[in-house]
């Protein structure tokens, strides 16, 4: 009877250890960071060391200005393709904003309800 409930017992431990073993696995997508926006058109950008006076004669008014915060100060333009930060007054670094691209090969959600 022990031998019966001990040989059930060890059977059922090892089913269990054997259902929870499972390989996962996933993809590793690498894509060197010159090759990123290789498809992109080129846009102008300001540069590091530019006065903000520089940038609002070479840009134009920014669509958003975002109050500077913590320290040092640091703020924020936003333009249509890019973003520029600011430490006090001057560019420290620019950035492109993502432009997500339409799909075509993906049915538009309303169309598939329909």
């Amino acid at each position: 009877m022990i031998l019966r409930k001990l040989l059930s017992l060890s059977l059922a431990c090892m089913l269990g250890f054997t259902l929870q073993v499972q390989t996962l696995t996933a993809e590793d997508i690498r894509i060197p960071v010159g090759e990123q926006a290789k498809d992109q058109v080129p846009v102008d950008m300001p540069t590091k060391g530019m006065s903000k006076e520089r940038v609002k004669a070479l840009f134009g008014e920014p669509l958003e200005e975002i109050a500077a915060r913590g320290q040092p100060p640091i703020s924020r333009w936003k333009y249509q393709e890019f973003t520029v930060y600011f430490d006090s007054n001057v560019v420290i670094h620019c950035v492109r904003n993502f432009q997500p691209e339409a799909n075509p090969s993906e049915p538009n959600p309303a169309e598939v309800n329909q």
